[in-house]
């Protein structure tokens, strides 16, 4: 018996039981029942060659598509919201700031297989790719950004010929995988800084690398206006909240260069230094001065007590 014909007896079967195609599929799915889990297995384990029919077919490509994209765009904000929350520690306070928030390498934290295994959630069944290692037959991918290949002599320095020093990867191969790992730790990074402005346009309080970025521009003197620019671009905290940590730093170091004093294992060092403050065009109200001043080093010291 043809194929044809076994369908054209199935469907008159289920037109028999006022069930249509779509119906018997969802229904089956739906089902409970112990008979029906060989069934149920048959349309699960096939469900992405038959969500590939639906979308290659004309008549139902744009509603499978726009199911599709639906359906990611649903989950990707469902992880960024969760992400976003305080307990993941990616919250800088600009009132209570501490050196040790920017000393985090926080980039290096969320770009970690670690990280991404322990607080993003996988599909089920989904099991996490184990750490990439370079391949006999790994493409440079430095070829494919515009580099001119290097063509090396592989017997050059490296006699691997016989027993098993013929499984070591050639030189061209190991330099190909060492670009590749520097090349997919740029995408990493720059992934990280298009992940922080979702996080940071979905809860405005998780603002790790907008603090951090706002508090390095304005340690390096740039200007107010460029720093609005780039909070206004998500990838900076606004002035005030670099103040408000500007403070709060200040206080906190404050703190720990009175702690060493009064530990009396500290030793100052003094030094004289002069601020000249010209003016472009002086005038009586504003004229060009002349400061004299003394800053003070507190040097911790170590195997004083011995």
């Amino acid at each position: 018996m043809s194929l044809e014909l076994r369908l054209t007896n199935v469907l008159r079967c289920l037109q028999q039981n006022n069930l249509s195609a779509a119906g018997f599929v969802s229904a089956i799915l739906d089902s409970r029942h112990t008979t029906h889990a060989a069934s149920q297995d048959s349309l699960t384990m096939n469900a992405a060659h038959i969500c590939a029919q639906l979308y290659n077919n004309e008549d139902s490509h744009t509603s499978v598509f726009s199911w599709a994209a639906e359906t990611l765009r649903r989950e990707l904000c469902k992880e960024v919201a969760e992400l976003s929350l305080e307990h993941h520690g990616l919250h800088f306070k600009a009132t209570s700031a501490t050196v040790e928030q920017l000393e985090t390498t926080f980039m290096t934290l969320l770009d970690s297989r670690e990280y991404r295994r322990r607080k993003m959630p996988h599909p089920a069944g989904h099991v996490p790719a184990p750490e990439d290692t370079p391949s006999q037959n790994e493409m440079d991918l430095g070829e494919l950004g515009g580099d001119e290949p290097h063509f090396e002599d592989d017997n050059d320095g490296d006699e691997e010929d016989d027993g098993v020093f013929d499984k070591r990867p050639r030189k061209r191969q190991r330099r190909a995988g060492e670009r590749n790992v520097a090349l997919q730790h740029i995408v990493s990074e720059k992934t990280v800084v298009i992940i922080s402005i979702c996080l940071q346009n979905t809860n405005e309080r998780c603002n790790c690398l907008q603090g951090w970025m706002g508090f390095f521009m304005k340690s390096t003197g740039v200007p107010e206006k460029v720093i609005e620019v780039m909070a206004h671009a998500g990838l900076s905290v606004s002035l005030s909240t670099i103040y408000n940590m500007v403070t709060s730093i200040s206080k906190e170091i404050s703190r720990d260069i009175k702690r060493e004093v009064r530990t009396l294992r500290a030793a100052f060092a003094y030094d004289n230094f002069d601020i000249a403050f010209n003016v472009a065009q002086p005038t009586l109200e504003n004229h060009s001065s002349f400061v004299s001043a003394t800053s003070a080093t507190v040097i911790p010291l170590y195997g004083v007590d011995e």
